[in-house]
C-alpha cells in the first residue's frame, strides 16, 4: 500500500460516519416490487419491434439503398454531392445502430430482471457511496436511478392509504411533472392532473392502442401514472380509500446551481433557479435560450444566413437546457456543442434545414450563442466555480492532495494522479501482443484537479443534502424512499414531509457550513506558508431562509 492510500485510511477513521450509514440503511430498508402492468406493456412493445417513445428500437436501422448506377469517378458535380450526402446519411445510420447496441442490450437485460423479480412480493436494492457519498444502488439495469422505462417498472411494495384530496395532490402533481407539464403553478398541475383523467382512463384499459402516454416525455412514467391515477379515480368514485405504491419524485431547478448559488449567497442566481418564492416557477433554461436567441437575433440581421435558419427552427429551453445542466459540472464547450447538435437534430426531426454537411457549423454557431449566454445567466456560479478551481490548481502545482470535509462529517479526497506507463510484451496463441500497463504516480495530476474540483465539491453537497433530508424523514416516520441526487420521492401522502424536510436541510446545510470559506481555510493549512492563497469572493444578500417559502425549490 503506498504511503498517500495508508494515510487516507488513517483519516478516515477519524472521522464519524454515522449520518451516512444512516441514510444508506434507511434506502436499503425500502421495500420495492414490480410494477407489472407496466411491465406486461412493455414487453409487448420490445417484442412488437415497433419504435416506441421513451424506448429503443429492438432492431437495427436499416441502411439507405446504393442508389446511384455509375461510381463516384464518373459522376458530375451534382452526382458527386448526391452520393456523398447518401455516405454522411448511411454514416449516420451506422452510428446510430452502433451506438444504440448497448441500448437495446440493456433494455432486454431490464426486462428480463424485471421478469424474474415478479414472482416476488417484495425485494431490496443494495447501496453503495462513491467517495464523494453519492448514494447508487448496486444494479445496473433495474433500480430507482436508471432510466425512465427502468424506473417506471418498480413500485413500493408497501403501500399508504389515500383518504383525501389532499392526500392525492401529489399523485397528480406527478403526472403531470411525468408529462414534461411542469413549467405552471402546482395549482394548475393538480387541475390538468383531473383534467386529464378521462386520457388516464383509456390508457389504463388499453394502452398498446390509446397511445396519448406516449406523447408525455417520460413516457413510461406517464403510463405508470395512468394505471395509478385510473385506480385512484374509480376507488374515489366508489366511495372507497385507495392505496398507492407509485413513487412521486420532486426535481431540483437546475440544482448544480442552486448549491452553487447558495455557497456564496447570490440572490439573481438563487432567483434564477427557484430558492426564492415566486407565483411561479422559475426557468433559467428558458432565460439562456431567450438570451441567446436576442444575440442570434442580431447576427441574423448582419446577414448570417444560418443564423436566420437557426431562428426559424428555434432556439428552445430543449436546446439550452443540457448544456446549462452540465455547466456546474465543469461541462466543456465542446460538449455543450455536441448536445446542442443532438437537441438540433431531435428537434428537426432528422430535417436539417441547413442540411446534414453543416450540422456541425449549425450546432457551433448556436453553442456559441448560448455559451455566452450561460456566462451571463449565472455570472454568480461561474464566479464560485472559477475560485475553488483556483484552489485546486494551487494542490496541484505543490502535489499535494486536495481534501474537504462534507456537513455530514465525511472527508473526501481528490486522489487524481498522474499515470505512468510501462509497455509489456506477451504471448497470446503462438502470437505476440503488446500491452501498456498504466500505474499511479505520486504526482497529483493538476489537469484532472483543473476539471473536477468545482464538479465533486457540488457532488459532495447535493449527496450530503440528500443524506440529511431523509434522516429527517425517517425521524418523521418516512420509511420509503426514490432517491436520483438531486431528485428525491416518497408516497403521495408523505410528500409534504419530504418537501418540507429537504428545504430545511437545504438551510442547514448552508447555513450551519461556509463551504468556500473551509476550503480557503483548508488550503492555509495544506498548502506551504509562501502559498498566496486567494481569499473566497465576497458573499451576496441572500436569504437562505426563503427557500422555506419557495413552492418551486424542489417541485
Amino acid at each position: 500500500m503506498d504511503k498517500s492510500l495508508s494515510t487516507y485510511y488513517e483519516n478516515v477513521n477519524k472521522h464519524d460516519y454515522q449520518q451516512e450509514l444512516d441514510c444508506v440503511n434507511a434506502l436499503q430498508r425500502t421495500k420495492w416490487r414490480i410494477n407489472t402492468p407496466v411491465l406486461e406493456v412493455m414487453r409487448a412493445c420490445w417484442d412488437s419491434g415497433q419504435k416506441w417513445n421513451g424506448l429503443e428500437g429492438k432492431d437495427n436501422l436499416p441502411l439507405p439503398p446504393y442508389r446511384f448506377d455509375k461510381k463516384p469517378a464518373y459522376m458530375n458535380e451534382a452526382e458527386k454531392l448526391e452520393f456523398k450526402q447518401w455516405c454522411q446519411e448511411r454514416s449516420e445510420v451506422h452510428k446510430h445502430n452502433t451506438e444504440s447496441m448497448s441500448k437495446r442490450l440493456a433494455v432486454e437485460a431490464t426486462l428480463k430482471l424485471a421478469e424474474e423479480y415478479a414472482q416476488y412480493d417484495e425485494f431490496y436494492f443494495q447501496w453503495q457511496l462513491d467517495f464523494r457519498t453519492r448514494k447508487y444502488p448496486r444494479e445496473s439495469f433495474l433500480s430507482p436511478q436508471v432510466a425512465d422505462y427502468g424506473k417506471a417498472l418498480l413500485t413500493f411494495a408497501t403501500g399508504m392509504e389515500i383518504n383525501t384530496p389532499d392526500e392525492a395532490s401529489w399523485l397528480a402533481i406527478h403526472g403531470a411533472n411525468s408529462y414534461g407539464v411542469d413549467k405552471i403553478s402546482l395549482v394548475e398541475r393538480e387541475m390538468w392532473a383531473l383534467g386529464n383523467t378521462e386520457n388516464a382512463l383509456k390508457v389504463a384499459e388499453d394502452p398498446l392502442n390509446y397511445l396519448w402516454w406516449q406523447e408525455g416525455d417520460k413516457p413510461w412514467a406517464v403510463l405508470a401514472w395512468c394505471f395509478e391515477w385510473a385506480e385512484y379515480t374509480m376507488a374515489v368514485g366508489e366511495g372507497k380509500a385507495f392505496i398507492t405504491t407509485l413513487p412521486c419524485q420532486v426535481d431540483g431547478s437546475c440544482n448544480g446551481i442552486q448549491h452553487l448559488s447558495a455557497m456564496n449567497l447570490d440572490e439573481a442566481g438563487g432567483r434564477s433557479v427557484n430558492l426564492l418564492p415566486s407565483d411561479s416557477p422559475q426557468d433559467i433554461y428558458q432565460d439562456v435560450a431567450d438570451a441567446a436567441t436576442v444575440t442570434l437575433q442580431a447576427e441574423a440581421h448582419a446577414g448570417n444566413e444560418l443564423a436566420v435558419m437557426l431562428l426559424e427552427v428555434g432556439v428552445c429551453r430543449a436546446i439550452a437546457k443540457k448544456p446549462v445542466m452540465i455547466v456546474p459540472y465543469s461541462g466543456t464547450k465542446s460538449t455543450c456543442r455536441e448536445n446542442i447538435k443532438d437537441a438540433l437534430l431531435k428537434k428537426c426531426k432528422g430535417n436539417l434545414p441547413w442540411g446534414s454537411d453543416r450540422a456541425n457549423e449549425a450546432a457551433s454557431l448556436c453553442n456559441n450563442h448560448i455559451w455566452d449566454a450561460i456566462n451571463n445567466v449565472i455570472t454568480g456560479a461561474r464566479e464560485v466555480m472559477n475560485y475553488i478551481t483556483q484552489i485546486a490548481v494551487l494542490y496541484g502545482t505543490h502535489n499535494t492532495i486536495m481534501s474537504w470535509l462534507t456537513p455530514t462529517g465525511y472527508n473526501v479526497q481528490l486522489r487524481y494522479f498522474k499515470k505512468s506507463s510501462q509497455r509489456v510484451k506477451a504471448h497470446l496463441d503462438n502470437k505476440i501482443v503488446r500491452l501498456r500497463v498504466d500505474e499511479d504516480t505520486c504526482i497529483v495530476d493538476k489537469s484532472k484537479y483543473r476539471t473536477s474540483s468545482s464538479p465533486n465539491l457540488v457532488h459532495s453537497l447535493d449527496a450530503s443534502a440528500l443524506t440529511m433530508t431523509v434522516n429527517r424523514c425517517v425521524s418523521d416516520g418516512v420509511e420509503d424512499f426514490a432517491m436520483i441526487h438531486d431528485s428525491f420521492g416518497t408516497h403521495s401522502p408523505n410528500m409534504d414531509v419530504l418537501n418540507r424536510n429537504l428545504r430545511e436541510a437545504f438551510i442547514e446545510l448552508y447555513q450551519n457550513n461556509d463551504i468556500l470559506g473551509n476550503l480557503y481555510q483548508n488550503a492555509l493549512i495544506d498548502l506551504p506558508e509562501d502559498v498566496d492563497v486567494p481569499p473566497p469572493p465576497t458573499k451576496g444578500s441572500l436569504n437562505l431562509e426563503e427557500v422555506l417559502n419557495s413552492k418551486y425549490f424542489f417541485a
